[in-house]
């Protein structure tokens, strides 16, 4: 089954930095095996975007971050409301939906094959 996967970036593929420190999104640091994850999802041929809660000011730094690295991606989405501590995403769809919660970051296929 082909996925579309839909992944943040702060604190999923790179260090976990708060809009309110936009000056650290270019010097961000990937989080080990998260590029090799990714890739591998398009390898087989899913395709991938980026939801993020940063908002469309910061669009030319994230995603010049995102090609600087390596990552693959066909857009980023921008304004991902913003959840406390506590609260919960819940996705509403009239098409299959799978999420999955890596308060870790996505930490490459070593940590999805267990």
């Amino acid at each position: 089954m082909k996925t579309v996967w839909l992944i943040d970036i702060d604190g999923t593929v790179s260090d976990d930095i708060p809009n309110e420190t936009p000056e650290l999104f270019a010097t961000a640091k990937p989080i080990p095996g998260s590029l090799e994850y990714v890739q591998n999802l398009v390898d087989k041929g899913d395709r991938v975007v980026f939801f993020t809660a940063r908002t469309d000011e910061h669009a030319s730094v994230t995603e010049s971050w995102l090609i600087k690295h390596g990552y693959p991606f066909e857009y980023v989405v921008y304004n991902k409301p913003r959840i406390e501590d506590g609260w919960v995403y819940h996705w509403v769809d009239n098409r299959d939906v799978k999420a999955t919660h890596v308060p870790a970051g996505l930490l490459g296929p070593e940590f999805w094959n267990k």
